[in-house]
């Protein structure tokens, strides 16, 4: 057994050493291996998929088109889209990348859930480009649902410039914000963020990956508010009222940076109100960190306080 034990580390060693195995995509695999390694996918995709317990309404339409947008620029040029075919070159990898109705037919929410958000080793499909932020995974995954439905919205086609970020931030709604009532300055700031990975987001991290970083000045220019624009007034009584105008012991007042004065903060009053729930948990959590005095404004907010001054400053937009 020692001597057959000797020969098989020999061997292998051989293989590995001497490059005798030969890897290229034109081979293919060995008679089998194909097989392994799927039934293996799977069945580790299976372990390991979330509970839908923390799924958001998978049938809203505003976080289909959000998912729309991310696999026009992330994913379609390896697995086309229900209107284009997949190009030569993707037809060409070994594993082949299967045409997007294909490699969404036999998933569960759960479980595309999980290879969007970790993506699988020795197949060319990447992990999600932000890591803790599986919450924005499930708008590639209501687009997903969405194809395997028959009724997914085409994703955009023109992926340059201000008309690429128009395609989630014209009429925005649920977790994508306005741009419009943005300071240029703070628009601009925050896509080198995410650009960089500082401001974790798969989403904008894509999104600032395809656009010019020379050109953000201008985008931002030409989509945030202008100089004329002005804040509403805000209602100083009424559900998450006191928090955001006065704060408590342990959390600061939100208008105190977040009013009139856009030097001092974005402008919060009018964001949808999803979209505000999603950034205030993800400071308390930890998950941002880019601002000290954010992180410590936010990490006292209990969910009760997220969800109502979340509805206090979306119910300006309204």
């Amino acid at each position: 057994m020692a001597v057959l034990g000797g020969l098989g580390l020999a061997g292998a060693g051989a293989v590995v050493g001497l490059g005798l195995y030969n890897v290229s995509a034109q081979v293919g695999h060995l008679p089998g291996v194909s097989w392994v390694l799927h039934t293996t996918f799977r069945n580790s995709v299976r372990l390991r998929a979330p509970s839908m317990e923390d799924a958001p309404d998978l049938s809203d339409s505003d976080l289909i088109a959000l998912g729309a947008g991310h696999y026009a620029t992330a994913c379609a040029m390896c697995h086309g889209t229900p209107a284009t075919p997949r190009s030569a070159t993707a037809q060409a990898m070994v594993p082949e990348p299967p045409a997007i109705a294909e490699a969404v037919e036999h998933w569960q929410p759960n479980e595309l859930h999980w290879i969007v958000e970790n993506g699988v080793k020795m197949t060319g499909m990447p992990a999600w480009p932000a890591t803790g932020r599986g919450d924005e995974v499930w708008a590639v995954v209501a687009w997903l649902l969405a194809v395997q439905q028959n009724r997914a919205p085409v994703p955009p086609v023109d992926t340059s410039g201000a008309d690429y970020c128009r395609t989630c931030h014209e009429s925005p709604g649920g977790p994508v914000p306005r741009l419009d009532i943005l300071a240029p300055a703070y628009i601009a700031a925050q896509l080198e963020l995410y650009r960089t990975g500082s401001r974790p987001s798969g989403i904008m991290a894509q999104a600032a990956s395809v656009v010019p970083r020379e050109s953000f000045a201008d985008l931002a220019a030409e989509l945030g508010a202008k100089a004329a624009d002005v804040a509403p007034d805000l209602p100083l009584t009424g559900e998450g009222a006191e928090l955001a105008s006065r704060g408590t012991r342990k959390v600061p007042a939100c208008l105190s940076c977040h009013g009139d004065d856009r030097s001092k903060g974005p402008r919060l009053a009018g964001q949808p109100s999803p979209y505000l729930a999603t950034q205030l948990r993800l400071w308390r959590d930890g998950t941002y960190t880019h601002d000290r005095l954010m992180v410590a404004a936010a990490r006292d907010l209990s969910d009760a306080d997220i969800e109502a001054l979340s509805r206090y400053f979306g119910a300006q937009g309204e």
